[in-house]
């Protein structure tokens, strides 16, 4: 039996304000095996996003209390649970284990920087030993691969220059130039149209097969989590409320609040 690459146990988040602490997660526990695509699905306060800030360690530790295990399984088969590890440590940890796609990545190019110039920075920090030509021939094939057009071209642009497909596409390049086993997508179609919707989850779910990564999908959609997804885990406020295997949770939920958002679910289909 494949053992898995992350397993969350009894995951608490409290926030601390005004000299309260505010409850956010309550006891959130899932596993990600190898190769496996997730979604976590709910309306927006569920916890999906704050769920992820946790797993990677992005949220700030000033302001907030994390109880639980984060289990990320190393090259030798042993766990090492990231909320022991001092925070810095943390930080660097998870950022090895987890590539991220945010919501707003495609606001996250500087729109007064040319995008081979970013881009290249962020190459780099993964791959030192490049020079410049060297970068470029990476950025190159990249762009390839990713069905980027326009080659140099396009590297020569700024983001306001591309579309918002493109840019998104860029920015999921970015994100992946770390060689983290999973990744991450958090909402990361909701500044763009419905066509460039469609080609951008397409675009993940295809990169996911091609390197073998583990993702975890966070969405509102439930038609996106059906598309993609071999799994599932729907949260309302700060609780997993279900979880299971894709077709099973959408051909008989047992949870009222998983049959709300299936009947009110508009989007993507097989």
């Amino acid at each position: 039996m494949t053992e898995p690459l992350l397993i969350v146990k009894n995951l608490c988040l409290d926030i601390r304000k005004d000299g309260r602490a505010i409850p956010i997660l309550r006891d959130v526990g899932f596993e990600l095996k190898p190769g496996e695509r997730k979604g976590i699905a709910g309306e927006s306060g569920a916890g999906k996003s704050m769920t992820m800030h946790c797993l990677t360690a992005l949220i700030p530790r000033n302001i907030c209390d994390i109880r639980g295990e984060i289990l990320f399984r190393d090259g030798d088969g042993r766990y090492t649970d990231a909320l022991k590890l001092p925070w810095p440590e943390r930080q660097r940890f998870c950022a090895g284990k987890i590539s991220l796609i945010l919501q707003d990545s495609i606001n996250a190019l500087n729109p007064f920087i040319r995008i081979e110039t970013q881009w290249a920075e962020t190459a780099r920090l993964h791959r030192p030993d490049m020079d410049k030509a060297k970068v470029r021939e990476h950025l190159l094939r990249t762009m390839d691969a990713f069905g980027i057009p326009g080659g140099v071209e396009t590297l020569r642009k700024y983001p306001h220059q591309l579309s918002g497909g493109m840019r998104q596409r860029i920015a999921i390049g970015m994100a992946l130039e770390s060689d983290a086993p999973i990744l991450i997508a958090d909402e990361p179609t909701t500044s763009l149209d419905t066509i460039n919707q469609r080609k951008v989850v397409e675009f993940i779910e295809a990169l996911c097969a091609a390197r073998g990564l583990s993702m975890l999908y966070i969405t509102h959609n439930l038609g996106i989590v059906q598309a993609i997804c071999d799994s599932a885990i729907v949260m309302k406020d700060g609780r997993i409320v279900e979880q299971g295997a894709t077709r099973d949770l959408f051909a008989s939920p047992a949870d009222p609040y998983t049959r709300q958002l299936i009947e009110g679910t508009r989007g993507l289909r097989r």
